[in-house]
């Protein structure tokens, strides 16, 4: 029980971590559309934090966690779904410059994210918090995704404002 404890406590650091950061970066953004993603990030991180801290009581008092309470729980993992892209062109060239390094840093967030789940996963004994670990480490990987395509689209974006795209 005091692995998966530390497990879910050092999950909680990062996710509050995670939502922070999609917060105050959302405000230093030129582009509305990553504005509105990372906003939406900043949510369902929100999501992920209240989810681990209803698992951490009960396994704190010996409650059975199962699939089931992350498949009830409240977890937005439909935002990406559906969305309309629009044109990341917004602001200087220094502007859109830090977009895409507010994208790549919120990329690489989402994929430590990922790998700490999955790894996480593989080291608990409980069948049903594998299951649970993994499930997060999914939820993880379609944010990285969207945040991947996201940044590819600034990217080709911001060349094509410079009238060249170097290595492509």
């Amino acid at each position: 029980m005091e692995k998966v404890i530390g497990i879910l406590r050092f999950a909680l650091m990062r996710e509050i971590e995670g939502r922070e950061f999609y917060k105050e970066k959302a405000k230093k953004v030129s582009s509305k559309e990553i504005k509105a993603l990372l906003e939406g990030l900043a949510y369902m991180e929100e999501d992920h934090v209240k989810f681990i801290e209803n698992l951490m009581k009960k396994v704190e008092n010996n409650v059975e966690v199962t699939l089931d309470d992350a498949q009830q729980a409240i977890v937005r993992t439909d935002f990406f779904e559906g969305r309309e892209k629009s044109e990341m062109v917004n602001g200087s060239l220094d502007q859109m410059a830090n977009d895409l390094a507010i994208l790549r840093m919120a990329y690489l967030i989402e994929e430590d994210f990922e790998k700490f789940y999955k790894e996480s996963a593989e080291k608990v004994p409980d069948p049903e918090m594998k299951k649970i670990l993994n499930l997060l480490g999914t939820w993880e990987n379609s944010h990285k995704k969207a945040l991947e395509e996201a940044y590819e689209e600034a990217k080709r974006n911001y060349w094509s404002q410079q009238g060249f795209e170097p290595l492509f």
